[in-house]
């Protein structure tokens, strides 16, 4: 019995070992290497086509740019967990700045909610917007436009009617269909076999 005991032990603590070995320790990132890393991102993504995402092989990139910057160490897995957390507090700040009522204050890069929304929101997200954003500007400019708004969009029967203020009717030929030449069949009538 006191074997048994013994290698039920045992085999916990291989499991434990098992479990505890794949997960990396947890690493604090300075100010800087997180500007530096967001910059990364930013610089990388406005040499890519629209549809851009991120992935594992663009933050071996950026890892390997951090290691040679600051010589942390960092892997492509802490690179990764990083952008991930900024993009998943830009979320929260969106949302936030998405509702009417909020408002943002520049100087102090801080969202004005009133407190009746923040006893509405997780407590992520309320840590989050009641103090100074860091690297607000480097979110908004790499986290804006990764999804489809809205913010573009056009009513397809009164995005013509409008006059670009110009004083000229030159604008309206563009929507005037008769100034084209119709097309003409040169054989007369209709070209069907029958």
């Amino acid at each position: 019995m006191n074997f048994l005991v013994a290698m039920g032990l045992a085999m916990t603590k291989r499991k434990v070992d098992a479990i505890s070995s794949g997960r990396e320790r947890s690493q604090n990132w300075h100010e800087d290497q997180t500007k530096y890393m967001l910059e990364w991102h930013i610089d990388y993504l406005k040499k890519q086509h629209t549809r851009f995402k991120f992935r594992k092989p663009h933050h071996l990139l950026c890892a390997d740019a951090l290691n040679k910057k600051f010589a942390m160490g960092v892997t492509v897995g802490r690179v990764d967990r990083h952008y991930r957390y900024h993009k998943e507090n830009w979320k929260y700040i969106a949302t936030a700045l998405s509702k009417s009522g909020n408002s943002f204050d520049n100087t102090r890069c801080l969202v004005i909610i009133s407190e009746s929304e923040k006893s509405t929101l997780c407590d992520r997200a309320r840590r989050l917007l009641n103090k100074p954003i860091k690297f607000f500007n480097e979110m908004k400019e790499l986290f804006t436009g990764s999804s489809a708004d809205g913010s573009f969009a056009a009513d397809q029967n009164t995005c013509m009617d409008g006059s670009d203020g110009s004083d000229s009717d030159d604008s309206r030929d563009l929507i005037d269909l008769n100034c084209y030449t119709q097309h003409e069949d040169p054989l007369g009538e209709c070209n069907s076999p029958t």
